[in-house]
């Protein structure tokens, strides 16, 4: 390389050339952003818009049936980073079997022909079967969807795409067609479409991790399994790796039974964490019932602002605010069936009032039982995600000095994840440890581009319950009772 740098200089004199040595240290990433989903009579669709306020997002959005549930999120967190996300309402179409006779139907989809042969012999509902068979096989299918509809006798035709305008007509009387988009209130398949369909457009790196919420969905999806179906988009979103957000999810509206609590939350999975669930909705100060999950980043981001990401988003420290009580008030022996389910309850508890009362995910992988340890490790992957930029399309050397550069920003990333206790252990040994040397990078590996990383971390666990075993010994024997270190008998 010397000679390299000598050859280029064709004069006597000194030269200066300015180079970087050693490793750098990134920025870490922050996990103080949230994202909500929902619908309004103004503003721009599917694109996360930045609000400060309350006031803020009725001046760009309008009218909201969300309105009350960013009301709650900034009461929880005044500073707060809202970016919300307008659901567009795709054209829907219900088509109505008055007559099944013998013969070919034809329905025109955006001015393609779809037919339909019946044999006159069917059954509404085999008739039914029949009509959504041919228009979702035909040259229409890339465009529309065709489902059963409430009874036998109908079905729905759906434009996939919200921005796309439908048509669609009928060639005689052996049915109807009415156009039933609905005129507020976005399907399930609305949410989802904005939810699949606008930040991966945007490019999940360049987008702030942080908070995934779709209260207004949850509050109005009316049967469990459209609920299922938004709620698990959103927990495959949070969970793609150039994602890595939590997704907050709520209960159905008017859940009030242990029972029902339980079979609406273990309908969820989240393998690796990127999903928690709380149940009731509170009541605002204006009287109105509203989904917690947007007092819950509320107050998630601002313990993070003043204790960090590595705290739970729970407990008595930051009550819920905003809020007079909770829609249902549960007790211990309810919460004692629920928590270990990964239910988090928000409670109304004496001397302390509204409280989030769990912090646990939907996972059954025991690593991933808390939400804050999923935070810490989306803020990690966030960090070390961005940190290598400049290190690619680097020569790997055979001294090590790549490797060695490489390790050491992870190192640094690490160090201060210790330091701050997200990363359990007295020494960097018991929290941390990064390789990135011949060890674990093989030649075939090393001819092919590719250099391996490895990064192992010990999250700080959560303390949940605290278990105070009081001992009664005799006078005088206190301290001779202690010094022996009596133990809880199983």
């Amino acid at each position: 390389m010397v000679s390299t740098t000598f050859a280029s200089l064709t004069r006597p004199g000194t030269f200066l050339v300015e180079t970087t040595a050693g490793y750098r240290a990134p920025e870490l990433a922050s996990f103080n952003t949230v994202y909500m989903v929902g619908s309004s009579t103004s503003g721009d669709y599917n694109t996360p818009t930045l609000c400060v306020n309350l006031t803020d997002f009725i001046n760009q959005f309008g009218s909201s049936p969300s309105e009350a549930s960013v009301k709650l999120f900034f009461r929880n967190d005044r500073q707060g980073k809202l970016f919300f996300l307008r659901t567009q309402i795709a054209d829907l179409f219900e088509v109505t079997i008055a007559d099944v006779t013998a013969g070919d139907v034809v329905i025109t989809i955006n001015g393609t022909t779809v037919t339909t042969t019946l044999l006159g012999s069917e059954t509404d509902a085999e008739a039914q079967a029949k009509y959504i068979l041919a228009i979702n096989a035909s040259a229409i299918a890339s465009a529309v969807t065709a489902v059963a509809g409430d009874s036998d006798d109908t079905f729905l035709i759906r434009s996939d795409n919200p921005a796309t305008a439908l048509t669609v007509t009928e060639s005689d009387d052996d049915i109807t067609v009415e156009d039933i988009t609905p005129e507020s209130l976005p399907t399930a398949a609305d949410y989802i479409y904005a939810v699949e369909n606008t930040f991966d457009a945007l490019g999940g790196k360049n987008l702030e991790q942080g908070f995934l919420i779709a209260p207004e969905g949850f509050q109005n999806l009316a049967t469990a399994s459209d609920r299922l179906a938004l709620g698990t988009a959103m927990e495959n979103l949070c969970a793609d790796k150039d994602f890595d957000w939590l997704a907050l999810v709520d209960c159905g509206p008017n859940l009030t039974t242990v029972a029902q609590v339980q079979s609406d939350g273990q309908q969820y999975s989240t393998p690796q964490g990127h999903l928690a669930y709380y149940a009731p909705y509170v009541i605002d100060l204006e009287d109105g019932v509203v989904p917690s999950s947007a007092a819950i980043a509320g107050l998630a981001t601002r313990r993070y602002r003043t204790q960090g990401f590595h705290q739970p988003p729970a407990g008595a420290q930051f009550p819920v605010q905003g809020v007079k009580d909770v829609q249902t008030r549960f007790g211990n022996t309810q919460q004692s069936v629920l928590n270990p389910l990964g239910v988090n309850l928000v409670r109304f508890l004496l001397n302390l009032g509204v409280v989030a009362w769990g912090a646990r995910t939907r996972s059954s992988n025991s690593f991933y039982t808390f939400v804050n340890t999923r935070v810490i490790l989306n803020a990690l992957n966030g960090t070390l995600r961005d940190a290598f930029d400049y290190e690619i399309f680097s020569t790997v050397d055979g001294f090590g000095i790549l490797f060695s550069r490489i390790q050491e920003t992870a190192r640094s990333i690490c160090r201060r994840f210790w330091l701050s206790g997200a990363f359990y252990g007295q020494t960097e040994q018991e929290a941390f440890a990064c390789i990135c040397d011949r060890s674990n990078n093989q030649a075939d590996d090393l001819e092919n581009g590719n250099v391996l990383l490895e990064v192992y971390v010990a999250p700080s666990p959560t303390l949940e319950k605290l278990l105070v075993n009081t001992i009664r010994v005799g006078i005088g024997q206190v301290e001779s009772a202690a010094a022996a270190g009596q133990t809880i008998e199983n």
